[in-house]
Formats: C-alpha cells, structure tokens, sequence
C-alpha cells in the first residue's frame, strides 16, 4: 500500500521560512540542560506505570525496560555530541521517544487509560452541555466554554505535575482544573478579542488539532466543536495518526465521535451532513510539525477560515510564533515549570493567544 503523500500546511503565511520548534535545543545551553533529564524522567517513569497500563501484557515491563535503555543510551549520545542531532528539539526527541515505543511492539499502551478516562468523561457530558445550554449571555457563554477548553487541557498524562496529581487525588475532573490553572486575566488572554470577532462575523469552518483523550476532548473540545456548529460553523476535528502518550489518535476520535452522536442530536446532525469531520493529521508524536501534514486535511484546510492549536505540544513547544493566513487561536495551560519560567510565566498559567488573520495589503 502507498503512503499517503504529506503536504505543507496551506494555511501557513510563509512555508518558506516556517520552522516548527519554539527552542532549538543546540542554541540553548540552559534549555538542553534542563530538557535532556527531564525527557528522560519521563521515559522512565513509563517502565513504572506500563504494568498499570498493559494488565495482559506479561512482558510490558521487560520491554519497557529496554526502550528505557534506548531512550538513555540516545541523551548520551546527544550529550557527548549534540551536532550530530539535527534538528534538536523537545519535538524530534518525543518523537524518537514514540519510536522506540513501537519498535519495542508497544503499539498504543495508554490505549485502556484513554478508553477509561473518555467514558468516564462522557458520563458527565450531558451536564456539561446542559450548563453552557443555561447561559444565555453571548460573552458569558463563550467564556465558559474557552475556560472549559483550556482547563481540559490540564488532562496530559505526558507533564509530570499533572501525573502526580491525577495518581493521588482520585475524581479529579473539569471542575478541580478549572480552580487549578491561572484565573483571569490569564498570561496571554485574548480571550475578549477574540469573542468580540466571533460575535461579529460566525467562522465558515474551524479545523481543530485535538490534544489529550477524556476530559479534554470530551468536556472541553466537544462542547466547543457543538457551539460552533449552533452558529453555523462546520468543524474539522484532526488527530494524529499515530499514538503518542495520552493523545487522541484518528482511530479513537471515530470511535469516540460514534459515542458523542448517541449523546448529542446536534453533534449527530453535523456529522450527517458533513459539517462536522474527523481526519488524521498525518502526525506520530505529541507535538505539531506543519510540513508533513496528511493530504486530505490540507485538502479540507483550503476552505477554513478558522485555525484552533490546542495543548502545549502543539502550540507552545511547536508553533507559537508560526503564523497563518487565517485567525488562529493557540490555547494551552503551561504545565511545566522551567517553560513557563522561560516565558515569563508561572506553573498553570493559561495561553489563549488569538493571532487575527492579516489584512489584506492594498494594491
């Protein structure tokens, strides 16, 4: 079978000068230093959890074992000679970390957490909507919503303070997050700006590049994605091809979306009617790189007038100074220290960044 050809994003302003990493590793000696051991942690900690994660699988943790060796051996060679690594970034070491994964048969091992996480998610769906339903204010509404969506993506099993809470505080959901990341004004808040466009000119499509499984897409994307399309917005929703920690791939989003039109007629409706679409993005790791997207998302992308990068990976260490011929929105909550620090920020401070597409130059 041929592979599906990749493409640049059309909805980039400049595909010449696009780069996808917001730090080069190899310029930034205080970012390599922190980096390099935190990946690592992380790659670690999988050998703990696989057990939790793969109950059936006898040889989990023996393999896990090895693809921790691997990832290991790999920072070593980075460190005695970084060079030789190019690009190097938090995005090509994720991705090798993804890589490994597979090598070693762990096709998608947070596959049941997700499944858990997404029907628990979806028991409380119907309130979730309901409540928005209740407020009849326009700015208020959307307010709501925009501070559901980004307290959803509190849910990243791939941050370490957000691991450690969700282990030790048993029922924690959208409510508990929306109190734990930054109140407003948040450290990037266009969130008034960006509701004063909405209220004036209703997007023709929105295409948006969906982070986290449970929470996240169920009480934060999908409820936004349903008010979109009561104002006439046709909604492209785009997972990655691939599994990458706790992230939604294109084969749980058909699964999950199959779940949500038995709970919701508008979600149903759309979906009928091809205005509301799930296409894989043509990506295998947590972050977002623009030039090798899947050809029939550029195809849909041709038509949207509305861009929506949600989670840290996709729109903090990827793409924060990308810019695009269309309104884009980057939402994420920083969820690791040294970044936000590097920022300007404080833990749990929120992103909604709304980048307004350029106007027209004058002939």
């Amino acid at each position: 079978m041929m592979k599906d050809k990749k493409i640049v994003c059309p909805l980039l302003l400049d595909k010449e000068t696009y780069l996808p990493d917001t730090i080069d590793l190899l310029n930034d000696k205080e970012a390599i230093s922190y980096w390099l051991p935190c990946l690592e942690e992380m790659a670690r900690n999988f050998v703990n959890k696989v057990s939790y994660l793969c109950p059936h699988d006898k040889t989990a943790t023996e393999r896990a074992k090895y693809t921790w060796q691997k990832f290991h051996d790999f920072i070593e060679q980075i460190k005695y000679n970084p060079q030789q690594f190019k690009p190097l970034s938090i995005r090509t070491l994720l991705e090798f970390n993804e890589e490994n994964l597979r090598k070693s048969n762990f096709d998608d091992p947070w596959l049941l957490q997700k499944q858990k996480e997404t029907v628990a998610a979806f028991t409380q769906y119907q309130d979730r909507v309901n409540f928005v339903d209740s407020i009849e204010d326009f700015y208020l509404k959307w307010e709501e919503l925009s501070k559901g969506l980004v307290a959803g993506n509190l849910f990243d099993w791939g941050a370490k303070a957000i691991a450690d809470i969700l282990e030790e505080c048993n029922g924690f959901g959208l409510t508990h997050a929306m109190q734990k990341i930054q109140q407003r004004p948040w450290f990037h808040d266009d969130l008034d700006k960006w509701i004063s466009k909405l209220k004036r000119t209703p997007y023709v499509k929105a295409v948006v590049f969906i982070d986290n499984a449970g929470v996240d897409f169920v009480l934060g994307v999908l409820p936004l994605t349903r008010e979109l399309l009561k104002q006439g917005t046709s909604v492209v929703l785009t997972a990655n091809s691939g599994p990458a920690l706790n992230d939604v791939t294109y084969s749980d989003l058909e699964v999950y979306l199959k779940s949500a039109e038995q709970k919701c007629d508008v979600l149903r409706d759309a979906i009928a009617n091809n205005r509301l679409m799930a296409i894989e993005n043509g990506q295998k790791g947590p972050c977002l790189d623009l030039r090798t997207l899947h050809n029939e998302l550029c195809a849909e992308m041709q038509t949207a007038d509305l861009l929506i990068l949600e989670g840290m990976g996709r729109a903090v260490h990827t793409n924060l100074k990308a810019k695009f011929k269309v309104d884009c929105l980057k939402l994420a909550v920083l969820k690791n220290e040294w970044l936000a620090k590097n920022l300007g920020a404080q833990q749990f401070s929120v992103i909604f960044q709304y980048d307004p597409a350029p106007l027209p130059k004058v002939q």
